[in-house]
């Protein structure tokens, strides 16, 4: 829930800043887009302890929480962005790690690592 929520806030907020900005600078919008990502971050190291996943003995593991960050750092890029090119970019960036980590969710096999 927290992942669908996540993208969904993520979305809505990229696509307002591509247009007016009104709604991506709403303080309800930001506040829970940043809650829900914090939601979504520490359940992902719960669940990660409790089932005694181990990223350096999990390759899609690791490669997951790197994609993460990806997706999250393009996020922060795009939100600052000046250009609707960069923010295209970032955008472009971050769908591409979403898709990724959705699929080493399901296959839980390595694309590098």
């Amino acid at each position: 829930m927290f992942a669908v929520l996540s993208i969904l806030l993520f979305f809505t907020r990229a696509f307002s800043r591509l247009r007016t900005g009104k709604l991506a600078a709403h303080k309800g919008v930001f506040i829970a887009s940043h809650s829900i990502d914090t939601l979504l971050l520490v359940s992902a190291v719960v669940l990660a302890v409790f089932a005694s996943l181990n990223p350096v003995n999990q390759p899609w593991l690791m490669e997951k929480i790197i994609l993460v960050v990806v997706y999250i750092a393009a996020g922060i890029v795009s939100a600052k962005a000046k250009t609707k090119r960069v923010q295209v970019s970032t955008l472009l960036i971050a769908v591409c790690a979403l898709l990724a980590v959705g699929y080493l969710a399901g296959s839980k096999s390595s694309f590098i690592l």
